[in-house]
Formats: C-alpha cells, sequence, structure tokens
C-alpha cells in the first residue's frame, strides 16, 4: 500500500468482506483488510493510510481494551476513521465509536457513488486556518487547553456548532504560541484545582492580560483562581455542577450570541445511522452518515460529504434501538468537509433544519429530545 493512499478495512473474517474489499478496490484504491486492530496498528506503523474503515458487526460489543487501542490507532494514523454499519448496529455502539473520533458512517452494502467523493475529501489537503484570516468581524476564537478530554471535548464541540473556532490544546502539546491578541475566549479544563493552576501558569505565566476573557473549570471549582487571576474576565465552573452545555450558554451570553432552533445547547447527544438525497430527486442515490446532536428543530450529522448549504434534502432516520424508521425532510444550514484537528477547529458534517415531517414522527423527535409531545404550541 502507498502512504496515504490506501485503505486500511477492520473486518473479521466472514463471508461478507470479500465484497466490501471488491467495492473498495473499484475505487482504484488499495485495501488492506485485518482482522483486529492489533493488526490494524501493525500495519499503520508501516505506512500511513488515507482511511481507515471498521466493520461494526465486528467488535460488538466493545471492551474497553477495543475502545483503547481504537483510540491510540486513531491518534496515531490521524486519517479519517468511517465506521461500516448495517440497520441493526445498536445506537450505543456508534456512541461509543463517536467518542474516538469516528468521522462518517456507511451502511452495508458499500455503493461507489458513496465511496469516491469520501477518498477524495481525504486525498485533498486541507490548509491551516489562520486566526489573522478570520478577520474582526469572524467567528469568535476559543482556545481549548484541557487535561479532561471527555468534558472538554465535547465543549469544544458544542462551541463549533454554535460557530465559534476552537484551538484544542492539552499541557502535553509541544506547539508554538498563539498571539494573545486573536484569542477572544481561553478554556483550562482540569481534573483537580493543582493542575488547572499548573495549565494558568503555563499558559500565561504573569496572569491574564486585562480585558481578556477565561472560563476556568476543575473539580470542585477553581476557588480563589478566580479571584487572583489579573485583570480579566473570569468565569469559574465546577466541573461536578455543570454540563458543557452550561459553559456555551455561558460564552454567548458574554459575546451576546443570539441563538436559533439549531443552537446546540438545546440539543441532545442521539446516535444512529442517517440517510439522505437530494429532495425531489425520486431516483437520486441515497447517501449515508450518522446522527450526533439532536433538537426538535434540526439535527447535526457527521459526513466526510456533506451536502451543500441551503439544499433541500430528504431523510431517513433509522431509530435502531426503536426498529423504526423517520422519514423527513429539511434544508442544509451548515456545512463543513474534513479537516484535521491541527489548527483551528469546526465540526466536520451538516446540520439539517427540519422543513416536514409527519405528525408521529415529529412527536417521536420531542420525546427523545426531552420535550413534551403535546406542548408543541407551547413556547420552549
Amino acid at each position: 500500500m502507498s502512504a496515504s493512499d490506501g485503505v486500511i478495512l477492520i473486518e473479521n473474517a466472514n463471508p461478507l468482506r470479500a465484497q466490501t474489499i471488491q467495492a473498495i478496490q473499484a475505487t482504484n484504491r488499495e485495501c488492506v483488510a485485518v482482522g483486529d486492530l492489533t493488526e490494524a496498528l501493525v500495519e499503520a506503523r508501516r505506512q500511513r493510510p488515507l482511511m481507515l474503515m471498521l466493520d461494526c458487526s465486528s467488535f460488538m460489543p466493545a471492551e474497553e481494551s477495543t475502545l483503547t487501542q481504537l483510540q491510540e490507532l486513531r491518534r496515531m494514523v490521524g486519517a479519517p476513521l468511517v465506521l461500516l454499519a448495517n440497520l441493526e448496529t445498536p445506537t450505543e455502539f456508534i456512541e461509543s465509536l463517536s467518542q474516538m473520533g469516528a468521522d462518517d458512517c456507511l451502511l452495508k452494502p458499500l455503493r461507489l457513488h458513496q465511496l469516491q467523493p469520501r477518498f477524495e475529501v481525504a486525498a485533498t489537503p486541507t490548509p491551516r486556518v489562520a486566526p489573522a484570516s478570520l478577520g474582526r468581524l469572524g467567528p469568535k476564537v476559543v482556545s481549548l487547553m484541557h487535561g479532561q478530554q471527555n468534558f472538554a471535548w465535547r465543549t469544544g464541540e458544542l462551541l463549533e456548532q454554535s460557530g465559534y473556532h476552537v484551538l484544542y490544546n492539552s499541557p502535553e502539546d509541544e506547539r508554538e504560541p498563539h498571539a494573545e491578541s486573536s484569542i477572544e475566549l481561553h478554556i483550562l479544563c482540569a481534573a483537580s484545582r493543582e493542575e488547572l493552576t499548573r495549565m494558568l501558569r503555563l499558559r500565561h505565566p504573569e496572569g491574564t492580560r486585562a480585558g481578556s476573557r477565561w472560563f476556568l473549570i476543575c473539580s470542585g471549582g477553581p476557588g480563589d483562581l478566580v479571584t487572583h487571576s489579573g485583570g480579566g474576565l473570569v468565569a469559574g465552573f465546577d466541573m461536578t455542577q455543570v454540563f458543557p452545555e452550561h459553559v456555551v450558554q455561558k460564552a454567548n451570553a458574554w459575546f451576546s450570541r443570539v441563538s436559533n432552533d439549531l443552537r446546540p445547547e438545546a440539543r441532545v447527544p442521539f446516535f444512529c445511522p442517517v440517510e439522505y438525497r437530494e429532495a425531489g430527486n425520486l431516483f437520486g442515490d441515497w447517501n449515508s452518515c450518522y446522527s450526533y446532536d439532536l433538537s426538535p428543530g434540526g439535527i447535526f450529522l457527521r459526513t466526510l460529504v456533506p451536502a451543500r448549504p441551503g439544499s433541500a434534502v430528504e431523510l431517513k432516520i433509522h431509530l435502531t434501538t426503536h426498529r423504526t424508521e423517520l422519514r423527513g425532510s429539511g434544508v442544509v444550514a451548515w456545512a463543513n468537509t474534513y479537516a484535521q484537528r491541527k489548527a483551528f477547529s469546526h465540526p466536520v458534517g451538516m446540520g439539517v433544519q427540519f422543513l416536514g415531517m409527519s405528525p408521529k414522527g415529529l412527536s417521536l423527535l420531542r420525546e427523545l429530545c426531552g420535550v413534551d409531545p403535546t406542548a408543541r404550541n407551547k413556547p420552549e
């Protein structure tokens, strides 16, 4: 396999694996099939692949050791991770893999019209975004330094979905410091107050700049660090008492940002296979992806190849746990293609605002979001 050109398929030996390999090879990409993550790590060290594909049915249920290996593989390779699922794949399993960095999900059997554009996106170099290029009137820039990955990454993803540009950092990262003036909000997220103190000194040894904005987050709250952190505007949060959604709400309040029906703080985590195609095209091909967040007004879909903003789409939402399918229509409110998290980040996928759905389907969606299904005419 040529470096950065082929695909590592992680799927145990079964009669259908040959069909998957043939579909990948039909795009003129080399495919190396391995039976487990240990083999995948060995292969990835030999030559870096263009993409990782993981067959869900080969690894259910996911043991902790499996997820740890997958996280190590994802971090080492840096290439997109695409899940291969079917309509029997539990939503809980998709959720577990999403936390390991899954960028997309394809329903089997694989189709050429789904594979080819994804390989093209993965093979296209993505320029790094510099803070200066965002402009004074562009999105707000947030620096997120974390020693508590799950909380911080969820916070970052919600900020991204609110239109912020997020720069991810950990205390161990060896990166060049970024210009203080380009960052409008600094977030430090740590497991303990002691770690938070160390991170604060590391990030800004001489105290915060007057007028800068800081969020200090740790278990038990930052305590006196809030009042002794210099001339900046500082807010402290107890990680055991707040959720990432509360942090986003506070950030929006500080910047006087107005939210709409697609606001992420109104969403709930929601994982299942989803298919979409251009609305009105009865003979159009269905593309697949997976959902990440849901609100009564819209849904966030993770995919490497989102539809164009403003385009109308038909949706098939496969509620595998309920063994049912919801059909509806919507309009793409925003869309971002794949980019590695090496600079200012944005969510990969698209936000779709619902336009049409049956009363039964809408009632079920509102129930899944924790909204009273009978309260459609009441203000939320």
